[in-house]
């Protein structure tokens, strides 16, 4: 209810499908945490990750108050949110509103799953990314950890241009970072599988079946993704530009430009360095979009 959290709230409410404030939740073995905001996350697939958000003004701060979740028992956090939901929806009913039947919904979708990730994520008042997200300790497989896009973008910007000769792993780098920024961009981000497996799916992965159906258009771009560049390669990063171009700006929301493309492909190689092949896509394609956001193309 502080209303210093207002601008981060206002942000996080244009991406949600329904906004829920006014019942208390206690979080924690002593019910005395109260978190500034919960988000329960869905993906195509039905899966769910829950979010406890911790705000302050301070990064410091923002990371102790975030962290205490950690050693908490994430069944019981999940089951204490259904407590809650249950709460909110006869709030609902007793005023008539409209979000009722949503919130019925969840909760039994929630209650049916067999397994609910839970994740502590700490974040600045004045910004609208995370400056840490972490899975509770107890959680049974490692969840991909949202990385600061405002700390990745403060470091030198690569200026990739012309002939490129790239080792081995700068060329697996700029092949990550071209096949997760097309999924966003033509808003094909839909995968809850890791990263391997995504990148690996020659049928359904976003980009590489785009260029299998439009054989042989996209020369450069097919070349560079299908290639095996494990001792490193040379290419012609302003012809894979100029196809990018035409291909984003056929498939996204917005015309780009040669300069719009090559400037997010260098920007957005230092955060698709940090990508692990055991890292899940949910929260890969998270980060892309704030990356996007932060980008204003």
């Amino acid at each position: 209810m502080n209303k210093d959290n207002d601008a981060f709230f206002n942000a996080r409410k244009s991406s949600a499908n329904y906004v829920y404030a006014g019942v208390a939740v206690g979080i924690g073995s002593s019910s005395y945490w109260n978190p500034d905001l919960i988000e329960v996350v869905v993906d195509e697939s039905g899966n769910f990750i829950l979010r406890l958000i911790e705000l302050e003004a301070q990064k410091s701060d923002a990371l102790i108050s975030s962290r205490k979740y950690l050693p908490e028992n994430s069944t019981g956090i999940v089951g204490t949110f259904c407590e809650y939901l249950e709460r909110v929806i006869r709030a609902c009913r007793s005023s008539a509103d409209s979000r009722e039947d949503e919130f019925v919904l969840l909760k039994t979708k929630l209650s049916k799953a067999e397994k609910i990730p839970v994740t502590s994520a700490g974040a600045l008042r004045a910004s609208t990314v995370f400056v840490e997200e972490l899975p509770l300790t107890d959680q049974p497989e490692s969840l991909a950890r949202t990385q600061s896009i405002e700390k990745i973008l403060g470091e030198e910007t690569l200026n990739f241009s012309g002939t490129l000769r790239l080792s081995g792993d700068k060329a697996a780098t700029l092949g990550r970072a071209i096949l997760v920024l097309d999924a966003v961009i033509r808003q094909l981000d839909h995968s809850d599988a890791t990263f391997k497996t995504w990148r690996g799916q020659d049928r359904s992965q976003p980009l590489k079946k785009l260029l299998k159906k439009n054989s042989p258009a996209h020369s450069c771009l097919r070349a560079f993704i299908s290639g095996k560049r494990f001792s490193g390669t040379t290419l012609d990063f302003e012809k894979l530009v100029s196809e990018l171009v035409e291909i984003w700006s056929d498939g996204g929301n917005r015309k780009m430009n040669q300069d719009d493309v090559r400037g997010l492909i260098n920007r957005y190689f230092p955060v698709a360095a940090r990508i692990s092949a055991s890292d899940r896509m949910p929260a890969i394609f998270d980060v892309a979009r704030k990356f996007l956001a932060s980008a204003a193309i």
